[in-house]
Formats: C-alpha cells, sequence, structure tokens
C-alpha cells in the first residue's frame, strides 16, 4: 500500500506534498493555480525551446517521435549540480481529456528502447502526470505528480532534495510562462475548452 502524501513547505508559491517509496526515494506532487487556456499549456509543453529554459536543471529537450496527435516521445537531458553527473531520460507523454474538461499529460519511461547518450546516466523508472483542472472564470489548477531512479549512484537525501526544488522550480517558471499571451490563442482537436475560456471560432 503506497504511503500517503505529506505536506511540504510551499517554494515560490508552489504548494508541495511529497511520500516516500520502498526504495526510500520521494515522490513528489506539487499544485499552482494559472488563468489560462488549456490549449496554451499543449503549445507551451510543444516549445522545446521555452521548455529547455523552463524546467530546473535541464540541459536540453529533444522530440524524438510523434507517433499521434496526442503522443509525443521525448528525450530530456539535464545539467545536475556536483557531485552528480549528468542524467537523460527518455519518456512517451499522451494527452487525454476526461470530465469537467481535465486534461491530463502522462509520462512513461520508454529509456530502455533508446540508445544511451554519451556522458549521460540514464534515469529509469521515470513516471509522472500533468493535470489540469478548470476551476471556473478562466481559473486552472495546475497539478504535477512524478517520480524516477537516477541511475548510477547518488546518496537518496540529495536525490530527494534536488527532486523537491526542481520540482517547484518548474512548476514555478511554467505558471509564470503560461502567462505570455503568445500561447493563449491556439486550439487542438483532442482538447475542448471550458465556455469561459473559448474564442470566438470555438463558440461556432
Amino acid at each position: 500500500m503506497a504511503a500517503s502524501w505529506q505536506p511540504h513547505d510551499a517554494i515560490d508559491g508552489v504548494k508541495l506534498w511529497t511520500r516516500s517509496n520502498s526504495d526510500g526515494l520521494l515522490s513528489v506532487k506539487a499544485q499552482c493555480q494559472v488563468v489560462t487556456r488549456l490549449s496554451a499549456f499543449v503549445t507551451l509543453m510543444n516549445d522545446v525551446a521555452a521548455m529547455r529554459k523552463l524546467i530546473a536543471y535541464s540541459d536540453g529537450v529533444f522530440v524524438l517521435a510523434r507517433p499521434s496527435a496526442t503522443t509525443t516521445i521525448v528525450k530530456s537531458r539535464f545539467n545536475l549540480p556536483w557531485p552528480a553527473r549528468n542524467r537523460d531520460s527518455v519518456t512517451r507523454s499522451v494527452w487525454q481529456q476526461g470530465p469537467g474538461y481535465q486534461l491530463s499529460l502522462t509520462l512513461t519511461d520508454v529509456g530502455a528502447q533508446y540508445p544511451l547518450t554519451p556522458g549521460y546516466l540514464r534515469m529509469q523508472h521515470v513516471q509522472g502526470q500533468w493535470l489540469l483542472t478548470p476551476l471556473g472564470g478562466g481559473l486552472t489548477q495546475i497539478e504535477y505528480q512524478g517520480t524516477a531512479s537516477p541511475g548510477g549512484w547518488l546518496p537518496t537525501w540529495l536525490v530527494n532534495r534536488m527532486s523537491v526544488r526542481a520540482t517547484a522550480i518548474t512548476l514555478n517558471n511554467i505558471c509564470q510562462a503560461l502567462k505570455n499571451r503568445r500561447y493563449q490563442d491556439s486550439q487542438y482537436s483532442f482538447v475542448k475548452e471550458p465556455p469561459a475560456t473559448r474564442t470566438s471560432s470555438e463558440r461556432r
């Protein structure tokens, strides 16, 4: 049975929770709220140049394949502070929309299917999910929860500390970036917007 989520001190206005896994590593959950259209979040996630600047410790985000409109294979590289060596991961990202306009992006580890990157240790057991929940009036709650094994050896306390801080920094950066109006006019066939955030063309 999974341990329960325990509240963690907020960082930069981002609410945080952690829970311990059997290997001693923490899963991290984080939330923020921002006025945004759901499609703006999709556009931001597809903007790999921007994401490199927004993801904590990022050393590059690379799209390896797009099997469908809702599925992407992404390699993420991380330039970690000493004494950690640089890491990378390869994940499959899948978009789904459920009741109440709730939009999710689920990440699963597919690193074993791709060659290793020289100079980088491959992270393992990477799992994550972004969940966008409209709260009314255009306000959206953005939640991320995830876990990963760093690959190689690092002290558990150091991995956990970096995971919590990196999650908070990344989510805060994303919520701030979504305020940029250039993301707000995008539309996707697999995303239905709540009435309060629909563009004039979507209301027809």
